[in-house]
């Protein structure tokens, strides 16, 4: 593995629409990264990790959000967020959306913003047996170049962590005392049919404080987290996964469930 190829790039491309929503959305995202035109590049823990996170709200000629997975040798997978089922399924949890711009209103009422994100993430419907095809295929073409991590308790949830390209082609352990952020998350997913976007960021105030500034979200007391699901002209549930600010970082959580490159 010593000149193989590694996942340099994950962009997440949203339709360039004729709506104000992906301006609305850029604008309280870019504090979160470097910006440049269409696009956000999300603040990583360290210059050297790899893969970088973009974001891309006016993507041209899409009809559809979509992850790009661009390795260094120039090679891109690409993996639509739409639901290949045939089934149409609504979540069982309650909640409702607001607007953009309700969610930026509330978050400037309260002299709050987002200082942090620890991932990105895509959730892709499936009901049958066994994991999402997609999510199967991408397991195969992306563990030997990235830090792929399945989930230690077993859930079908994926997480890319960034790393070093030592770390990456297995040439040096993996630290998992060092915090590695943004990860991206990649869900094979039962409960509704709607795929789904998240972003799981920190913001500066309690979880009592947000609690009470978005009552319509969907709680997670177990995490002391909420989800706030915004109204978009995608086809998607997006998703605003809103914590308190926390220094810390949980990639020592992944420290035994490194899926080996294949």
């Amino acid at each position: 593995m010593m000149n193989a190829p590694f996942l340099e790039k994950i962009t997440l491309k949203f339709p360039a629409e004729d709506n104000p929503f992906g301006w609305i959305f850029s604008q309280w995202m870019k504090v979160l990264g470097e910006n440049s035109d269409s696009f956000i590049n999300l603040n990583c823990s360290a210059a050297n990790y790899f893969p970088k996170i973009w974001l891309d709200f006016f993507a041209e000629g899409l009809a559809e959000v979509r992850v790009e997975f661009a390795l260094s040798s120039g090679e891109v997978y690409s993996l639509s967020l739409v639901n290949i089922t045939g089934e149409n399924r609504q979540s069982p949890h309650a909640y409702a959306h607001i607007t953009g711009d309700d969610f930026a209103r509330r978050l400037a009422q309260e002299n709050l913003a987002l200082v942090g994100i620890d991932h990105a993430g895509c959730n892709l419907p499936w009901f049958a047996e066994g994991l999402h095809p997609q999510i199967a295929w991408l397991r195969d073409q992306l563990s030997k170049g990235c830090l792929y991590h399945l989930f230690p308790t077993g859930e079908a949830w994926d997480f890319i962590l960034p790393g070093d390209t030592e770390e990456i082609r297995d040439q040096k352990p993996i630290d998992y005392t060092h915090t590695r952020r943004p990860k991206f998350e990649i869900v094979s997913f039962e409960k509704s049919s709607t795929p789904l976007v998240q972003f799981d960021v920190q913001l500066n105030a309690s979880y009592e404080q947000l609690l009470e500034l978005f009552p319509e979200s969907l709680n997670d007391p177990g995490l002391r987290n909420l989800w706030i699901y915004l109204e978009n002209p995608y086809n998607i549930d997006l998703c605003v996964v809103a914590n308190p600010y926390s220094a810390g970082d949980w990639s020592d959580f992944f420290k035994t469930s490194r899926l080996a490159p294949r």
